[in-house]
């Protein structure tokens, strides 16, 4: 026991950390579930997966903390400058002897966590130039194959199929099925993706979801999906929602349908608009012809003389027999071009899946470059000792340079 002062009461004397418990436990019971608003600033995001920064205001400066099992759920990023109102509980770290906040969920101020994170991965793609208009790919007239990504368990599909089915019989439908709402949708759309991406054969892709809310929605407007969409080898057709849904999947896709029957009729459009052509010219041609047939045959019963009753019914025959060549060789031409069309199609996307790196990757051949991602090309470029970069079918392997040699062998 200790005195302070003559005729004062005894009063014990604490260690330090005794009476950094006792705050500790004052301040914890006292402020387990607090508001705050302020300003983000010094924000942190640690690999452990921690958030640690400060909420600031004109009079003061609050550290704060916000670990992994919390902040995982928080839609948008954390960045210095951003009004919030932060969730949580006050705590004492005894070791530094200060106090921070604990926070458990965080609210942007004047705009909501769910658009607040749109428009932050919008920009960031905006940025890298995946949002461009001239990176968009047209849809091929007639394709023949076409991958859909959506749950096959969902109405989405079977309106796609019928309207496939109504407006192109010949379109072959391979079908990637895929979580789309949830957790663990997002990556199961990007895997979905990627199986199709390994065939060589598809001429685009429909990624689809019917309606919902925007947390429905939301795997769509996740940075996995987009990649995802915009790594695709072939154009991508995006029906995701309703007309008034825009999501980041709408916006890196080649082609926005406002809902995915309207995909479908995207997608098929080509071979019925071709069909609907060659029945007007077919009606056209047959009218013109009709119209020539009465104005004959008004001008032969016109006609009394013999001679000129067999003129007109020749002339008739004539033209009947026309007629039915010019008909044919209509329906010869328009077969012909349509045919022509779809074999050259076949030959520029084999031609095209021939040339690109993966074929030459999957024939043993490998990529080296160096560390800035500059390629080597001559060994009289790469010192002994250097450290490349090889980059093989599937992978990579970080090699280091014992010797340069000219030959081969």
């Amino acid at each position: 026991m200790y005195s302070l002062k003559p005729n004062n009461p005894l009063r014990p004397v604490m260690t330090v950390g005794e009476l950094t418990d006792h705050i500790k436990d004052i301040l914890e019971s006292t402020f387990d579930f607090v508001l705050v608003a302020g300003e983000v600033s010094n924000a942190k995001v640690y690999p452990s997966g921690h958030w640690y920064f400060s909420l600031k205001d004109k009079d003061a400066t609050l550290s704060c903390v916000s670990f992994k099992n919390s902040n995982q759920h928080i839609k948008f990023k954390l960045e210095d400058g951003m009004m919030v109102v932060a969730k949580g509980k006050l705590s004492v770290y005894p070791p530094r002897g200060g106090y921070q906040m604990v926070v458990s969920s965080i609210e942007p101020v004047g705009v909501g966590e769910w658009q607040l994170a749109f428009e932050q991965l919008k920009e960031k793609l905006i940025k890298e130039g995946l949002i461009d208009e001239t990176r968009r790919r047209p849809i091929p007239m007639l394709p023949r194959t076409i991958g859909i990504v959506t749950s096959p368990a969902g109405a989405a599909l079977q309106d796609i199929l019928n309207t496939i089915k109504r407006r192109n019989k010949s379109v072959n439908v391979l079908i990637a099925p895929a979580k789309v709402q949830g957790d663990g949708s997002a990556e199961s759309v990007r895997d979905a993706l990627n199986m199709l991406y390994e065939l060589d054969h598809l001429d685009c892709i429909i990624v689809a979801r019917g309606g919902g809310s925007i947390e429905d929605l939301w795997s769509f407007n996740t940075e996995i999906v987009a990649r995802a969409v915009a790594s695709s080898p072939v154009p991508i057709i995006s029906g995701v929602g309703h007309e008034t849904d825009i999501t980041i999947c709408d916006l890196v896709a080649d082609l926005r349908a406002p809902t995915p029957t309207a995909a479908a009729e995207l997608v098929a459009r080509g071979y019925a608009e071709l069909y609907e052509k060659w029945t007007y010219l077919r009606r056209h041609l047959t009218s013109a012809i009709d119209d020539r047939i009465i104005r004959a045959q008004r001008r032969l019963s016109q006609s009394s003389p013999e001679k000129s009753l067999a003129r007109y019914q020749e002339r008739l025959r004539h033209l009947s027999a026309k007629v039915l060549a010019s008909r044919k060789t209509l329906g010869d031409k328009i077969e012909y071009k349509l045919a022509g069309h779809c074999h050259r199609l076949k030959q520029q996307t084999e031609k095209l899946g021939a040339l690109g790196p993966k074929k030459v990757l999957g024939r043993g051949f490998s990529v080296i470059r160096r560390e800035d991602g500059s390629i080597v090309r001559d060994f009289n470029s790469v010192k002994p000792g250097e450290k490349l970069e090889a980059l093989l079918e599937t992978g990579r392997l970080i090699i280091e340079v014992k010797e340069t040699r000219e030959e081969w062998w």
